[in-house]
C-alpha cells in the first residue's frame, strides 16, 4: 500500500481532540443542544467505525484488543496463530532448550513476535520472554528458549504462538458517513503491549475527515511505548462536519528512534472504540446497570446472622423496587452462570461451563443486543472465570478486567471495581448505557475489613462461644462469609447513592444478582460447584427504577437466570430473539398472567466419587436431581414441605415424571452440537490460553488445582 499521505486537496482548520474527555463532552453539549442534560436527548453511539471500514475487516481479524487489561473493539488488532506444540522434548544440560518449528504459511510474510511457553510432565505452562524473529529463509528452523527453573522433569513440552508484525504505514478508512448535529467523534489510542516486549518504535496516529469540499485533520499524536501503558482517550467535536457526508481516515506511521534504521522499525498502533456518537431522542429506553455479586447466596438478602441483618441497606432500597424472592441459577460456578445471564440461555445449549471454552458466535449476547440498539457498553470485572476471551466480552466497547490487589487477596476488590465503573459513568455523560459490574468479593478466601468481621461467636447446645481455631471450618467460613456479606451491601450502597447524586438513577434500571451461592456443610460440602442443592442455586434478583417499576413488589414464582435477557429487552422496549430459554417477567412485576406450570433447570458438574453429571428441576412445588452415573438414584423432594431438601421422596410416579424432565434438558445439548459450525472457533481462541495471573488466580479462587 506505501506510506499513507493525509490527501492534500484543502486541508482545513484542524480540530485537535482533547483526551479531556468529560470537560468537552459537556461544553459541546452546551453548544449543540442547549445542555445534554435533557432527558429525550442522551448520547448514543451511531456509527462503530471499526464496523464501517471500506474495505471490511476479513473475518479472520481479531476484533478485541487489551492494553493494561482493558478490551476494547480495535482498528490494528493482530492475530495469534498457532505455531505448534512440540512435546517431550529431552531437558537440555544447560538453561536453554532447543525447539524445532515450523513457520506457518501466515506467518511467512515478515517479522514474527514469537510468544512461547514449557513445562514439565504434569505442569502448567509457564511463559518464556517474548521473541522477535526476522523471516527465516526456510520455514523449518529452530527457536531457542530459556528454561525456566520452576520447569523440572527430564522430557519438556513447548508450545508456540505467533503474530504477524505489521507494516510501518498503515491506512484504513471507512465508507462515506452522515454526520447529524452535536455529533462528536470518541478514539482511544494505543500500543499493543507487545510493544515493550520486543523493544517497538515511537508510532504517529492521525485522523483525517474527508468530504467533498476539503479534508480536515481531526487528531494527530504520538505514542512512545516506552512511556505509554494504557489507552489514551479522545473527543473530537465534529460540529463543523454536521449534515456533510464524511469518510473518517486511520493513519498510523512508525517513527525510528534516531539512528536505527527505518527498514528495521516496527510498531503495533491501536485504534480501539472509534465512534460516533449523537443526540437522539431516548424513546423511553432507560438506560441499565447489572450487577453481578458473585457467590452471593439468595438467603442474605432479608436474612440474618445471630441477629445481625446481612444486607440492610440493599434490604431497604430493595423495598422500593421489585424482589424475586425464588430466584435460582442455571449452573453453581461462575462461567456458567453469568454466561445463562448474559445469553438467556441454559448451559446444555451454550456450552460455557468452564474459563476455557469460546462461546458459538451463533448466540446473541445482552451487550451485543444493547450496543445495536445504541446503548454504549462497558464492564468492569474481576476477572479469571469471565475471562473476556471465553466470549463475555463480546458486544462490549470497554471491558475491563481487574486483577485486583494482589493474586491471593480479595479484600477490597469491590471498591476498586465499583470505583472504575462509577468513574465510566461520570467521564460519559448523558450517553445512553449499559454496565455490567462483577465482584469476586464475597467469594472466597473469605476475608472481610476489620470493621465488618463482626460475626465473631456461634451457638452450641445453646450457649455462646468465640469462634476460634477449635471451631469447626464450615461454621468459621460462614461467620466470615457473612461479614463479607456486609460489607458488600455497604459499597453497594454507597455506590447507589452516588449515582443518585448524580441524577443517574432517575433514568436507569438497576438489576442485583449473583451467579450463585454457597454452602457451609448443609449437605455434607462446602463453596459451591460440588451439589446442586438450593444453598449454591438460590441467588437474589432485585430490580430497581423509578416510577418505571413498582415499589414494594415482592415476587414467590420461582424464576431463573435466563429470565434475566428477555425481562431487561422488555423493559427496554427492544425485541427479544426468538429461541432463548428464558421468559419475560414484567407480567409479574406488573400482575399479569404468567405461565403457571413452568419448568426451571439447573446442572452442576461431577465431584467426587459417584456423583456424575447433574440435572436439577423444579416444577410444580417439587425438585428432581439426577445423574448420569450409573446406579445413583433420582433424588426428589417436596420443597413445599421439605425446602432444605432433607427428606427425599420414593414415589415411582414422580420419579417416572423426573426422568422425562432429565432427558428433556439433556436433549439440549444435543441440539447444541448439532447446529456447531464447522468451522474454526472464533477470535478468542486463537488467544495462546490463560495468562499465569489468571492461572494464579484461578487456583486462588478454588477453581484449579
Amino acid at each position: 500500500m506505501g506510506a499513507p499521505q493525509i490527501p492534500q486537496r484543502r486541508v482545513r482548520a484542524a480540530l485537535l481532540a482533547r483526551p479531556s474527555h468529560a470537560l468537552l463532552l459537556a461544553a459541546s453539549c452546551a453548544l449543540a443542544l442547549g445542555g445534554c442534560g435533557r432527558a429525550d436527548a442522551p448520547l448514543q453511539p451511531v456509527y462503530r467505525l471499526m464496523d464501517t471500514l471500506d474495505p471490511a475487516l476479513s473475518g479472520d481479524d481479531p476484533v478485541h484488543c487489551d492494553i493494561a487489561d482493558e478490551f476494547r473493539p480495535a482498528i490494528g488488532c493482530m492475530p495469534y496463530v498457532a505455531m505448534g506444540t512440540i512435546a517431550a522434548l529431552p531437558r537440555p544440560q544447560g538453561t536453554a532448550l532447543t525447539v524445532p518449528v515450523t513457520i506457518p504459511a501466515t506467518l511467512s510474510a515478515g517479522m514474527i513476535v514469537v510468544e512461547p511457553k514449557v513445562r514439565g510432565p504434569r505442569e502448567e505452562w509457564r511463559r518464556t520472554p517474548t521473541m522477535l524473529l526476522q523471516r527465516p529463509a526456510s520455514p523449518r528452523t529452530e527457536l531457542v528458549l530459556p528454561l525456566p527453573d520452576q520447569v523440572k522433569g527430564d522430557k519438556i513440552d513447548a508450545q508456540l504462538f505467533g503474530r504477524p508484525v505489521p507494516p510501518s504505514a498503515q491506512d484504513r478508512v471507512t465508507r462515506p458517513l452522515k454526520i447529524g448535529r452535536g455529533a462528536r467523534l470518541t478514539v482511544g489510542l494505543g500500543l499493543d503491549p507487545l510493544s515493550g516486549k520486543v523493544g517497538a518504535a515511537p508510532v504517529e496516529f492521525r485522523l483525517t475527515a474527508e468530504t467533498p469540499d476539503g479534508d480536515t485533520e481531526l487528531l494527530r499524536a504520538v505514542l512512545d511505548p516506552r512511556t505509554v501503558k494504557t489507552w489514551q482517550d479522545h473527543v473530537v467535536d465534529l460540529a463543523a462536519l454536521a449534515g456533510q457526508r464524511v469518510r473518517f481516515r486511520f493513519v498510523s506511521q512508525v517513527m525510528p528512534r534516531g539512528g536505527a534504521d527505518p527498514a528495521q522499525a516496527f510498531g503495533f498502533p491501536l485504534w480501539g472504540a472509534a465512534q460516533v456518537l449523537e443526540p437522539r431522542s431516548r424513546d423511553g429506553r432507560r438506560n441499565v446497570i447489572l450487577i453481578s455479586l458473585d457467590t452471593m447466596r439468595g438467603d442474605q438478602l432479608g436474612g440474618s446472622l445471630d441477629g445481625i441483618p446481612l444486607m440492610p441497606a440493599l434490604a431497604e432500597r430493595a423495598a422500593g423496587g421489585a424482589v424475586f424472592e425464588n430466584a435460582f441459577t442455571t449452573y453453581p460456578s461462575t462461567t456458567a452462570g453469568h454466561m445463562s445471564m448474559l445469553t438467556g440461555l441454559y448451559p446444555a445449549a451454550h456450552g460455557m461451563v468452564f474459563a476455557t471454552g469460546v462461546l458459538s458466535p451463533h448466540i446473541a449476547t445482552l451487550p451485543e443486543i444493547f450496543a445495536r440498539n445504541g446503548y454504549a457498553t462497558t464492564a468492569v470485572t474481576e476477572d479469571a472465570m469471565l475471562s473476556a476471551n471465553v466470549g463475555f466480552v463480546r458486544g462490549f466497547d470497554f471491558y475491563r478486567e481487574l486483577k485486583g490487589k494482589t493474586l491471593w487477596a480479595t479484600t477490597g476488590e469491590i471498591e476498586h471495581t465499583f470505583g472504575t465503573g462509577l468513574r465510566w459513568i461520570e467521564e460519559h455523560p448523558d450517553e445512553r448505557f449499559f454496565l455490567f459490574l462483577h465482584t469476586y468479593q464475597v467469594h472466597a478466601p473469605y476475608e472481610p475489613p476489620p470493621e465488618f468481621d463482626i460475626f465473631n461467636t456461634w451457638e452450641k447446645d445453646g450457649q455462646r462461644l468465640p469462634i476460634d481455631a477449635t471451631t469447626p471450618k464450615p461454621i468459621r467460613d460462614r461467620h466470615l462469609y457473612a461479614g463479607e456479606v456486609r460489607y458488600v451491601d455497604a459499597v453497594l450502597d454507597k455506590l447507589l447513592q452516588r449515582l443518585g447524586e448524580l441524577g443517574v438513577l432517575d433514568d436507569t434500571i438497576v438489576v442485583v444478582t449473583a451467579d450463585h451461592g454457597d454452602e457451609f456443610g448443609e449437605h455434607g460440602q462446602v463453596g459451591h460447584a460440588k451439589t446442586a442443592y438450593d444453598e449454591v442455586l438460590h441467588v437474589p434478583l432485585v430490580f430497581l427504577s423509578p416510577r418505571l417499576l413498582p415499589a414494594g413488589k415482592r415476587v414467590a414464582t420461582p424464576v431463573s437466570l435466563i429470565d434475566v435477557v428477555p425481562t431487561l429487552l422488555d423493559l427496554t422496549r427492544l425485541p427479544v430473539p426468538s429461541g432463548l430459554h428464558g421468559t419475560s417477567l414484567v407480567p409479574l412485576l406488573r400482575g399479569l398472567p404468567f405461565p403457571a406450570s413452568r419448568t426451571l433447570f439447573a446442572e452442576a458438574p461431577p465431584w467426587g466419587a459417584k456423583t456424575g453429571h447433574r440435572v436439577a428441576a423444579r416444577s410444580a412445588g417439587f425438585k428432581w436431581i439426577a445423574s448420569d452415573e450409573p446406579g445413583v438414584a433420582m433424588q426428589i423432594y417436596d420443597l413445599t414441605t421439605d425446602p432444605g431438601e432433607t427428606k427425599p421422596l420414593a414415589d415411582p410416579t414422580l420419579a417416572e415424571h423426573g426422568a422425562a424432565l432429565e432427558s428433556a434438558y439433556r436433549a439440549l445439548g444435543s441440539t447444541r452440537k448439532a447446529a456447531a459450525p464447522a468451522k474454526a472457533e472464533p477470535e478468542a481462541a486463537k488467544k495462546p490460553g490463560l495468562d499465569e495471573a489468571t492461572v494464579e488466580k484461578l487456583k486462588a479462587l478454588g477453581y484449579m488445582d
